[in-house]
């Protein structure tokens, strides 16, 4: 499965959540993590753990296969 990243973006947009927003509450000053991660380039756990506990659908998220367990 692959990560869908314009479905992601549009759940985003409706909970107004940018990725600067993301990225400052996770403490990370380079935006390249959490864009990459959305795209489905990297897997960071984090930006992808603050997804789901924000509510944003696993099924979107192609988790890593350690993650699914706990999804």
């Amino acid at each position: 499965m692959t990560r869908n990243s314009i479905e992601i973006r549009v759940w985003m947009q409706r909970h107004q959540v940018r990725q600067a927003d993301i990225r400052r509450e996770l403490g990370y000053t380079d935006p390249k993590t959490v864009w990459a991660t959305i795209e489905g380039r990297e897997n960071n756990r984090r930006v992808l753990g603050w997804l789901l506990d924000n509510g944003c659908p696993a099924t979107l998220l192609a988790l890593p296969e350690d993650m699914q367990m706990a999804a």
